[in-house]
């Protein structure tokens, strides 16, 4: 296991699972995994092993959220 993943964040869903440095999307925080689930988000930090959750709504369409257009 690890405490630190360095600027990335990580994203876990049920279509892919990717990283990218946080600093390359707006709105994301380094050293945390974003779990994207159907009607919520549920955010895990690295390192001090806590977890957060947002209800979000419903979230249409694959869980996936597209990094092309801000990386580096």
């Amino acid at each position: 296991y690890t405490q630190y993943i360095g600027n990335l964040c990580i994203f876990l869903s049920r279509s892919e699972s990717f990283c990218v440095p946080a600093a390359s999307l707006p709105g994301t925080d380094p050293n945390f995994v974003y779990i994207l689930d159907f009607h919520e988000i549920a955010i895990f930090n690295v390192a001090d092993y806590t977890f957060g959750y947002s209800r979000t709504g419903q979230i249409l369409g694959p869980l996936l959220y597209s990094t092309s257009k801000y990386l580096d």
